[in-house]
């Protein structure tokens, strides 16, 4: 088993070029009640009062594999966590719902391999890339950094059959081009390796990064630093690691 030393108490630095790109993310403004603000593609969306995750409205989304998206402009180099909040109104048969996203050049969609903007852990085949059919309120997140040719993001989920999903609090946040680090604020949190993989005793691993910024299998990981993203409720550290 490896052994990993855990430098403790690090959290993404709240610097001034840090930000929230996407509009509206929580769905709090609506031209009318099947329009959200800000988006640009809307497809079968109604304004949903009852299932929300936060705030008064989520965005209640019939299947039919349709669509909901914004673009936003980004920076080439920096890090972005792309986040979701997701609910399933009703059981499918496991390809019911997923994000469906891409950075861009223009109007290109650039071929850049980040399996983990067309739904969790796709390049390995795990799901084949849809959301988990939940019935409670379920995050999915990931931090990539923005590629050399990106001049902008475009943000899309989908909703396919005819599966219902409430999506809710959807997020494009710019972190810069570092991920800086600060004092932790999931408190007594403690990161442990077992079998060549890391493990947490609170919250969920949602990334694990090499010292290239690229996303990497959390299993029989090499000696290096790595950066260790988890998520508990609504916060998110991002905690380096050094693995011997």
């Amino acid at each position: 088993m490896k052994k990993i030393t855990l430098i403790i108490g690090l959290l993404v630095s709240a610097l001034s070029f840090s930000q929230e790109l996407l509009l509206n993310g929580g769905f709090e403004n609506w031209d009318n009640a099947t329009s959200p603000t800000n988006f640009t593609k809307v497809e079968n969306i109604e304004q949903e009062a009852t299932e929300k995750h936060s705030g008064s409205f989520s965005a209640k989304h019939t299947g039919g594999t349709k669509n909901l998206g914004q673009t936003v402009n980004v920076t080439p180099g920096n890090y972005y966590t792309i986040s979701l909040w997701y609910k399933t109104a009703q059981e499918g048969d496991g390809t019911d719902a997923r994000i469906w996203s891409y950075w861009k050049n223009g109007s290109t969609n650039l071929n850049d391999n980040a399996d983990e903007l067309r739904g969790p852990a796709a390049s390995i085949g795990n799901n084949s890339g849809y959301l988990l059919n939940v019935e409670t309120w379920t995050k999915y997140e990931t931090t990539l950094q923005a590629p050399a040719e990106a001049d902008s993001f475009y943000f899309e989920v989908r909703t396919y059959s005819g599966a219902i999903t409430y999506w809710d609090d959807l997020s494009v946040f710019d972190h810069g081009a570092t991920l800086s680090v600060k004092e932790n604020t999931i408190p007594n949190l403690v990161l442990a390796a077992e079998n060549g993989e890391i493990v947490t005793n609170k919250g969920t691993i949602t990334g694990v990064y090499n010292v290239m910024g690229q996303q990497v299998a959390n299993e029989n990981l090499n000696s290096g630093i790595y950066v260790i993203t988890v998520t508990e409720n609504n916060l998110t550290s991002i905690n380096k690691v050094f693995v011997k």
